[in-house]
């Protein structure tokens, strides 16, 4: 038997889920043909075939989550037979050529390969099965009531605890009944004094309504879950500091509308500009492009592959734009432009989300002047970029004049990069940005 696992689909993936399975028991496969598609954290990809057969037996069912490396389906060797693994005959017994409707006895299905099994009793959302075991809660006391399978939610989680706080027993623990109290015997109020005048009664005052916390609760997506486990996880364990430094842009931005004059069609943007002169800074300063290994070394990259952050509706997700240090403008230009729409799509493939060794991260375009990114693991740096906007200089003759400046903000990594070479860096960048006419070469 050949098995068929579930991949690991890029850099920060830990678990997927079978969508739909694209051949189905007895079918038969050819190398590359595509068995499944799966959902990742970034997207939705096919599962190739890496070995030509019979798709002989299913594992997890379309729906379900289940770790990397997990034995999804089985392949049976072609040239031959594949086992039968449907449900064995049921045989009757009793007296010789009598049978006995009510009596069977059950032949064992013998398999030298028995299938990974993949304990999930119980329907637990993934948010929900996140709380419970943060919070140390037993599943199988919490009754389900979403999607109309009792299925275990995030509601459910929290009214359980609401009901364990209050000290009522919860839904789904069976309750001691509840005890009737006594009546209290009633009391007459004493009458007032006949010699004191009652007072006229003062208006009552309404009592300020208490706020109310009323609100959706939806469930995030697969990305988004990601993009929380990543962030916590790089803010947690990689110690940040952060560079600023301002940027004259006039010169880049005339270059910028010359070249997009002569090739209308093929437009460059500031964008690619900075990500060409973070190719040729790391070029000069390869000390920045490394990761800290979990065995506490450092990985010195031989290629510069530059991530872009490109934001969708599902969230932020990193592109790679791989060995920028050999590509000239208008390559990264064009290849930057085709990852950016298939970003946008939700097209991109695992491959072209991993292997990042440097990040970009540009708001400019949406007004932002200042902002300082967050490190993508296990990348040692990334640079945000802020707006081109205009600002009144002084001249040396004591006169003023405006101009374009850009302020771009380095998040390092102080395991690997300390601020006297995240400082040279940046004034690489710097220098190559106000000279743009260098980045042509």
């Amino acid at each position: 038997m050949i098995e068929i696992r579930m991949p690991k689909m890029g850099d920060g993936m830990e678990e997927g889920t079978i969508l739909r399975w694209i051949k189905h028991e007895g079918d038969e496969i050819a190398v590359n043909d595509e068995i499944a598609e799966i959902e990742t954290d970034k997207a939705n990809v096919p599962i190739p075939a890496e070995d030509a057969g019979i798709l002989a037996q299913v594992l997890v069912e379309e729906g379900r989550t289940v770790p990397v490396g997990t034995v999804i389906a089985y392949i049976h060797p072609p040239g031959t037979v594949p086992p039968d693994t449907g449900m064995p005959d049921r045989v009757a017994t009793g007296e010789a050529g009598s049978t006995t409707p009510d009596a069977y006895d059950v032949i064992p299905e013998v398999d030298i390969h028995p299938p990974v099994v993949v304990h999930e009793p119980l329907k637990v959302s993934p948010i929900a099965r996140r709380m419970a075991e943060e919070m140390g809660l037993d599943l199988s006391k919490i009754a389900g009531t979403g999607g109309g399978v009792g299925r275990i939610t995030k509601r459910d989680v929290m009214t359980y605890l609401t009901q364990q706080q209050e000290g009522r027993a919860p839904a789904a623990v069976s309750a001691a009944p509840a005890r009737t109290a006594e009546p209290r015997p009633q009391v007459a109020p004493a009458p007032p004094p006949a010699s004191a005048p009652t007072p006229a009664a003062a208006p009552a005052l309404a009592a300020p309504a208490a706020p109310t916390q009323e609100g959706q609760e939806t469930e995030i997506s697969r990305m988004r879950r990601a993009i929380a486990r990543r962030t916590v996880q790089s803010k947690q364990t990689i110690p940040h500091f952060y560079l600023v430094m301002p940027v004259e842009m006039d010169r880049a931005l005339k270059l910028l509308a010359d070249l997009n004059a002569d090739t209308p069609d093929q437009k460059i943007t500031v964008n690619d500009l900075i990500v060409k002169a973070c190719a040729v800074a790391l070029t000069k300063y390869p000390d920045v492009n490394v990761s800290y290994t979990p065995e506490e070394k450092i990985r010195r990259y031989s290629a510069i592959n530059i991530g872009i952050a490109v934001g969708t509706d599902e969230g932020l997700t990193v592109p790679v734009l791989p060995d920028c240090g050999s590509k000239s403008l208008r390559q990264i230009s064009a290849e930057a432009k085709a990852l950016i729409g298939k970003a946008r799509a939700g097209a991109l493939t695992p491959q072209e989300m991993s292997g990042g060794t440097f990040s970009v991260s540009n708001l400019g375009m949406f007004g932002i002047e200042e902002f300082a990114a967050i490190i993508n693991p296990p990348e040692s740096a990334i640079l945000a970029v802020g707006a081109a906007l205009p600002e009144v200089m002084s001249r040396e003759d004591g006169g003023f004049e405006t101009r374009q400046r850009m302020r771009i903000t380095l998040s390092c990594d102080h395991r690997t990069v300390d601020g006297l070479l995240g400082a040279k860096f940046l004034q690489e960048v710097r220098r190559l940005l106000e000279n743009p006419f260098s980045l042509l070469a």
